[in-house]
């Protein structure tokens, strides 16, 4: 595929993305390797659709390490509470994590369902 190929096919992608057609959009991201696309589309799934698997898939394809360490590490930190504390606390191979970068869009879900649960 030669220059002008690819840049018109990331443009139509890019359309298709801004039209909300995802699928298509991602078809010719792929296609052409655009990184910046793959890392958008893995942003749609990991905030918008809030499925970080399938964002994960995304922020790999573009190379994104930070995303992909944030998305390992909630993975963990999830991990750890369904194991218990108190197992993870008492070992020795315990890990200490930079603390969370949280969404403002997530930080208000988590308070609103915890708004509902006092109820």
């Amino acid at each position: 595929m030669d220059n002008k190929e690819k840049i018109a096919l990331i443009r139509k992608g890019n359309e298709y993305f801004n039209q909300g057609k995802i699928k298509e959009a991602i078809e010719l991201f792929v296609k052409t390797g655009y990184k910046d696309g793959l890392h958008r589309i893995g942003d749609y799934y990991y905030y918008d659709k809030r499925l970080p698997l399938i964002a994960l898939k995304f922020y790999r394809l573009s190379g994104s390490i930070k995303k992909i360490d944030e998305i390992m590490e909630r993975m963990v930190f999830a991990l750890g509470k369904w194991l218990g504390n108190d197992t993870i606390q008492e070992s020795k191979y315990r890990v200490k994590l930079p603390p969370l970068k949280v969404s403002p869009k997530l930080k208000m879900l988590a308070q609103e369902i915890l708004e509902k649960n006092k109820e």
